[in-house]
Order: structure tokens, then sequence, then C-alpha cells
């Protein structure tokens, strides 16, 4: 692919004096499935200028084309070829030339990630493309061991900044050889696109038969005739019809998160190379990293930053020896940023000092105990070489098939226990080993899914919260339960809930829930407070935290409070629940009637006036005063006409209204009506005209008050007419 002529004639005559004694599987239904095979190029600047638009008339359907090689070579046609093959029906994917070098385990990291990170800012990756390839051709002098950490590093860093999992380019011979036929690269989910020239119906496939998955992308020729090239190009084909099906998904979007913490490679030594891992991370993507390497003493505390050290690569100073060194990695979407830190190394140790090997696990770690609420989860830490002196850990929350893992905050003990957020996630820990050979870190197989404690029977009127234990009481009278999930109430405490009578409630309908010594931010996870009668029709369900006033309790879509809401109801089985996080007293009210709490406002009855006050004398000698008002709540009214002495002008019933229209045939000093729900109020009050002084000034004062006592009045002025 990235290589000279002379070099691709050197691996001709490797290929074909190899090729009869390599044994390989072939993916099934190769021979029969050949004319279901999309056929492509793959190309780089030796092809020269290409007539895209032939290609794709000649049937091509998808093409690699080479952006990068080693750590600062681009490819001068990328951007070319990318932008000839849009619109015609073609796939584009890029792929990177590896020059693989380092001679310790951080310095081909190091490496490895260099690269990964020159590809994707050069390829820049987009959804609908082909996936990243890691084309592997030639070792730098490196071991199968080495080369195996080098690849799986630059395809790790790939996946870390993409989310997507890159595709392996490699003959069979160079994996068998240069990689000892490792099965662990398609084990990971990388895809082979298999360099093995021949004219047989299919190729030799290295690591048996890349673990019974067989090739995706095969290069079976370096000489194809293709429409639009000026020479014979290399020629490839898919393992199916579609290369739409490998192709990118969309990124996911949004600030990105660390599921799995970095590490540091490398023995921390002075003069001696140590590479920074970022780890994993969920959230938007692609991400963008920064490193900054800290100076720490030798337990991993008081950390100051190193001045210049922001590469992902650092060579401990004299001045570092006796410390412990943390790299802090931070992410940056589109939509923001987000840091983590690595472990702290053990001390670094002189120059000349015989370091450590790195840690590595044996077997993995592990959690055991019982996936529920409130019972203790340990993360046990396997067994591992080189002589850890240290571990750390990471708890996560992940979704029910063990993916999508987040850290939890403050969960970084050996052990966790499970709370009501928990349920229906999978758990899982990361442990991160730390010698003087460097730290590494491994991550346990996800628990199952996480399960509520079991409910005990029913205790009436109170009960202690136990720990890991979950709670129920139920009212003396039956009406009513509320149960908890251990944590919910914090160990100790006395849950009481009983019946009361109310005022303006239906009867039989009261609850009331109290726990003493409950702090002001009330329970850490939402109680259920379940009523045992189904609700009568035409009620509503209110809430009060004082006592006193009343408010309408929302409805949620299922048993679930979102974060940031104090109280929710929902019905399972008929019967209606509340979930609340306060200590509360619930009860039924008639709707429409007076105290339906959803008709009440939290403000309270708070009058407004809306057009100013208007004076008219009639024809029959009478005085109207008009205006409007509104009242955020239901409120009962009423308004009195003042004179300057404070004597009280008679409002006559007919013809008057303040909001409801008055009773006809009266005439009262105070004007009194219900408004049954907020809005507006209309103000039409008719006055004897003889009762009034010509060019007085007048007083018309409008009081409100709500179901639950609370007032407002405002003050209307006028002159007689």
């Amino acid at each position: 692919m990235g290589v000279t002529i002379a070099a691709r004639g050197g691996r001709i005559a490797l290929l074909a004096a190899v090729g009869a004694a390599l044994v390989a599987a072939t993916a099934p239904g190769h021979a029969s499935a050949a004319t279901a095979r999309a056929k492509g190029v793959d190309v780089s600047h030796w092809n020269g200028e290409i007539d895209w638009i032939r290609v794709a008339g000649d049937g091509y359907r998808f093409v690699f084309g080479k952006a990068t090689e080693g750590v600062t070579l681009v490819d001068p046609t990328y951007s070319i070829n990318r932008a000839g093959t849009e619109g015609l029906g073609m796939r584009f994917g890029a792929y990177h030339f590896a020059r693989p070098s380092g001679t310790t385990d951080a310095e081909a990291t190091a490496s490895a990630i260099q690269q990964a990170d020159h590809f994707v800012d050069v390829a820049e990756p987009h959804p609908g493309e082909l996936p990243p390839v890691l084309d592997l051709e030639v070792k730098g002098g490196l071991g199968p061991a080495r080369l195996e950490l080098w690849a799986r590093a630059w395809l790790d860093e790939v996946y870390a900044r993409t989310g997507v999992r890159g595709v392996i380019y490699a003959s069979p011979n160079f994996w068998k050889t240069a990689l000892g036929d490792s099965p662990d690269f398609a084990a990971a989910g990388h895809l082979l696109w298999v360099a093995h020239w021949t004219k047989n119906p299919a190729p030799l496939v290295p690591a048996a038969n890349w673990g019974g998955l067989g090739w995706t992308f095969w290069q079976w020729t370096n000489c194809s005739t293709v429409p639009g090239f000026a020479h014979c190009s290399d020629g490839d084909r898919m393992n199916g019809p579609d290369p739409a099906t490998v192709a990118i998904g969309p990124y996911p979007k949004g600030v990105p998160a660390a599921s799995g913490p970095p590490s540091v490679v490398g023995a921390p030594q002075a003069g001696r190379v140590l590479a920074a891992v970022p780890g994993t991370w969920s959230g938007g993507k692609p991400v963008r990293f920064t490193y900054q390497w800290q100076r720490c003493d030798a337990a991993g505390g008081s950390c100051q930053p190193v001045s210049g050290a922001i590469a992902e690569k650092y060579t401990p100073s004299a001045a570092d020896v006796g410390h412990s060194l943390v790299v802090v990695v931070t992410a940056t979407s589109a939509q923001g940023s987000a840091s983590a830190s690595s472990a702290p190394t053990a001390a670094v140790a002189a120059a000349g000092a015989k370091p450590g090997a790195r840690p590595a696990a044996l077997t993995p770690p592990q959690v055991t105990g019982l996936a529920q609420v409130g019972q203790v989860l340990t993360a046990q830490v396997g067994t591992w070489s080189g002589s850890p002196s240290s571990f750390t850990y990471q708890w996560r929350r992940c979704d029910a098939a063990g993916g999508a893992c987040v850290a939890i905050a403050g969960a970084t003990g050996s052990t966790y226990v499970p709370t009501p957020d928990d349920i229906g996630s999978t758990l899982s820990a990361v442990v991160t080993a730390t010698g003087s050979g460097g730290s590494t870190a491994a991550t346990t197989a996800p628990t199952a899914a996480v399960v509520a404690a079991p409910v005990p029977a029913a205790v009436q009127g109170s009960e202690t919260a136990q720990p890991g234990v979950a709670g129920n009481v139920q009212t003396v009278d039956g009406r009513a339960s509320v149960t908890w999930q251990p944590g919910a109430v914090p160990d100790g405490l006395t849950v009481v809930l009983a019946p009361f009578t109310g005022t303006l409630s239906i009867a039989g309908t009261e609850v009331a829930l109290g726990v003493e010594g409950l702090g002001a931010s009330g329970f850490p996870w939402p109680v259920d407070i379940a009523y045992a009668a189904p609700p009568p029709a035409g009620t509503v369900l209110g809430y009060s935290t004082d006592g006193t006033i009343y408010a309408a309790v929302p409805a949620l879509p299922g048993p679930s409070l979102p974060a940031g809401k104090i109280i929710g109801s929902y019905t399972a089985g008929g019967l209606l629940h509340v979930l609340t996080r306060r200590p509360v007293r619930l009860a039924l009210f008639q709707k429409g009637q007076w105290g339906d709490p959803s008709r009440s406002s939290v403000r309270g009855p708070s009058l407004v006036r809306h057009s100013p006050v208007r004076v008219l004398r009639r024809a029959d000698g009478s005085v109207l005063v008009l205006s409007s008002l509104s009242s955020a709540s239901q409120v009962r009214l009423a308004a009195s006409v003042l004179a300057g002495g404070g004597a009280r002008i008679a409002i006559l019933g007919k013809g008057s209204r303040l909001g409801p229209w008055l009773k006809p045939g009266t005439a009262a000093k105070t004007a009194r009506t219900e408004l049954d729900k907020a809005g507006g109020i209309p103000v039409r009050l008719r006055l004897n005209g003889r009762s009034l002084r010509h060019g007085a000034r007048y007083r018309v004062q409008v009081a409100a008050v709500d179901p639950w006592g609370r007032t407002d009045a405002i003050v209307l002025s006028f002159r007689a007419p």
C-alpha cells in the first residue's frame, strides 16, 4: 500500500515463497459468494491523478486512501482523492502506514500514540466513511510482543478518540512471523483487511481464520487494470456486497466522561521515557486529548504541574527522583471538556538504578458479592506480575449489557454498596496496579444487573431504618404504606406514617410522612408512598411540606423521579404511588372545588391590576366603577368602597361583578365572591350616585384570601363624577 515499487516487488516474492507453507482457514461461502463481493481500490500518491468518475462508472464501491505515514508524513493526494470520490456512490476510508519504533514498552506506546494522533488529526474520519485502517508492513526492529503492544496502542488511541474500532491491514505471512499469529486483535473486534495476492477464489487468513470471523476486505492483487488510472493499481474486494454495512455510524454528542482512568507506561526512572495512555471515554466523539504531567510526593499527594510537560510522553529528570508522577488527561469534544488523572507512579528512581517490570494482570480482577441495593460488592484484584506495591479502584456504572460505562463519583475504594441509582445497571471496577515498573489498569467483567432489595412485610405505624435492608411502614388504618430501598433513609432514623384529619381534603385520604432528625436536604433517594385503594374519580392529589399550604403533586410517566424534582406521582395496578425526597403530608381534594391544590399558586393570591380605573355616571343616576384584575390562585374576594373619612359606600348587587356577578336586589357595604380558579377578575361595581359627592376621591379596596389563608390586597382610587 504505502511502500515503494521496489518494496512491493520484494513483498510479492515473499508472499509467493511462503504461500504454500501457510495453513489458514477461509471464511465460509467464499467461492459461492464471489459475485456478491463489492470491488474497490486502495490509493496513494504513487497512483498519480485519478479520474474517479470513470472508476465509479466501472462499478467500484469503495476506496481506501493513504492519509499518513509515521509521525509527520501526510500523503499529498489524500484530500484530493477523498474529495474526488464524493457523491459517486463509493465509500471512502483512510489508512495509516505504520512506522513502529521503540526500544522499551513506554517508547513503543508513545510512538504508537503519536502516530495515531497524527493520523486522526489528518484523516478526520467522518460518519458514513469506512473505519480507519492500520497498515502493518514493517516491524521497525520490534519483536512480536512489542510490535503487538505497538499495534494495540495505536488502535486503542484511535478508538479512544473516535469510538471506532480500526481495521488491520496485513499479509498472512507478516502476521504470522512479525506478530506471532496473535488472535487477540480479532477477539477485540478489529476487522481484517488481508493482503494476499493470488488468483485463487479466496485468500489465506491468519490467526485461525481471524478468530473464526474471516476476512472483511481482501487486497487480491497489486496490479489491477482500473478505468481512470494511468497505471495498474492495487485491487480489493469486500466479503459482502455493500461497504455501508461496516461504515462509521453517527458520532455521539455530549461532554466526554472518563469511563476508564488514564495510566502510565514505563519504569519511573530519571532519563527513561514514560508514556501516558489516555484511558477510555464515553460521551461525545471525536475527542482530542491534552496532557499535563504532575510531580507528587512519594505517596502520590501534593501534586503540582511540571512546567512544559504537556505531551503524551515524559522523560523524568533528576528533579523528579524520589517523587511519584501523575498525568492529567483532558478530553475535549465539540460540546465541552473533562479531565481524569492516572494513578500515581512509584517513586522515580535515579538514573542507572535497575528498574522493575511494569505490572501485568495474570488473572483478571473480579467483583464478588450480590448485585443488590444495600449489599457490599468487593473488587478482588486478581494476580499480577511486576510486584505491584499498591492498587487503586474506580467503580463504574454501565448499561444492562455492560457497555457505556461511566465512572461513579467518589466510588474509589475496594468495596462499593449499590444504591437505588444503580437499579437496572451493571457495575464494573477498574483496578490499577502500580509498582516500580509503572502502572497498569485492568477492568473486571460487569456484574449482573443490580436489583432492588426485597421489600419486607409492612410494619404498622413506624420503623427504624437498618443498614442494607429495605423498609415498609403502613398506617394503622391501612390506608397507605411507605417503602424505601437501603440508603434512601439514613440508618438509625425512624420513619412514621400516620393518618390525620384535614379541613378541605377528602376524609380518609390524609397521610403524613415524618422522619425526625432528617436533614434539610431530605432523603438521599426517593421513598415510595402507596395508597391502598384507587383514588375516587374527580379528585386531585395534593402535598404539603409545612402542614398548611398544599400544591398539586406532578404526574410522572413511571416509577422514577427525575433529578432535581422533589415529588411526583405515578399509577401502578390502579393504585396511586407518590415518590418524594421530603417528608410530606398527602391528601386528595375534590377537583374544581374550594381547596383544589391544582388551582393554587406557590405565590399565593398575588392580585395584579391590568387596566386603569374608569368611572361612568349612568342615566339612572348610578355610578359604575370599572377595572380588571387577576389572581394567581383560587381565591375568595371582598371589595369595599371607602370615602375619605373611612365611611363605606353601599355596592348595589344588580349590575355589579367582582369576578362573578353579584346577586341582584341586594346592596352591601362589602361585596363578596369566590373565584374557583386562577385568572382574570373583571371589576364592575355599581354605586348609588346620590351617596357620592361630586369631585370627591374614593378608594376601592379589594382583598383576596386563598384556601390556605394566604392573603393579598389592592387599592383602586377614583374621583366621583
